[in-house]
């Protein structure tokens, strides 16, 4: 079964994945959409930060680190003409772990951004992608 979008009124669409979940995208100010659920390419941000966070969190497990607490920020520049593409995304990594080091956690994001993630592997070809690494409340040098 293909994804597929159905629309429902205004600018707004049901996506349902092959799985049966369901979710809104809608391309309206949050204030008035009916419903919940992000625009497009918030649902592209979105979904780039769960594929490097996955990587990342697979990664780390197979290097025997404890992982407390992970979250990931994107701050996205777009382009001012239609199509009003992303031109940097900045993916903003924030980890805790008792045994978390600066060279594991900058290796497990490496990996994931240049050679596993591949909503990264979609976008670089026309996006930079960068990163900052906040590690147990420490912001790392630039890898």
């Amino acid at each position: 079964m293909p994804v597929e979008a159905t629309w429902t009124r205004g600018m707004e669409f049901q996506v349902r994945v092959p799985a049966g979940e369901t979710y809104t995208l809608a391309s309206i100010p949050k204030d008035r959409r009916p419903g919940p659920g992000p625009s497009p390419m918030e649902a592209t941000q979105g979904a780039l930060a769960a594929c490097t966070g996955m990587d990342v969190v697979s990664i780390l497990e197979k290097m025997r680190k404890t992982l407390r607490a992970f979250r990931i920020e994107v701050e996205a520049v777009r382009s001012d003409e239609h199509p009003r593409i992303y031109t940097d995304l900045t993916l903003v990594y924030y980890l805790d772990g008792p045994d978390l080091d600066d060279a594991s956690v900058t290796r497990a994001i490496l990996l994931s951004q240049d050679k596993y993630c591949s909503v990264a592997a979609m976008l670089r070809p026309t996006v930079h992608i960068g990163r900052r690494i906040i590690l147990n409340g420490k912001l790392l040098p630039t890898a």
